[in-house]
């Protein structure tokens, strides 16, 4: 992939991620009111940046961290090193289990 791809990507997952975390910050404020949007719920933006990073499908194990994401509020830096977190633990679970990463 080039570096103007790769960049591309990293500013994407950023975007969802930075969204995600507001989405969830207003769901949250509102749930406070009484009110819950299941739509909001619904959104999966985490999920999605995951998909952009290279996450294969199904794997659970980096989805354990949307609840510690959820819960602080993140400045743009943080979400910056959390991006980067993302892809180089991407990179570490293809090459521990590659077999992860190959389509049916």
């Amino acid at each position: 992939m080039s570096k103007s791809n790769t960049m591309l990507n990293f500013t994407i997952v950023k975007d969802l991620i930075t969204k995600h975390v507001e989405i969830s910050d207003l769901a949250n404020r509102l749930a406070w009111a009484g009110a819950r949007i299941e739509e909001l719920e619904e959104l999966n933006l985490f999920k999605i940046a995951l998909d952009v990073v290279g996450f294969p499908n199904g794997n659970t194990t980096i989805l354990r961290c949307e609840e510690n994401l959820i819960s602080v509020e993140m400045r743009e830096m943080e979400i910056d090193d959390f991006v980067k977190q993302l892809y180089a633990e991407c990179d570490e679970l293809m090459l521990q289990k590659p077999h992860l990463f190959v389509k049916k």
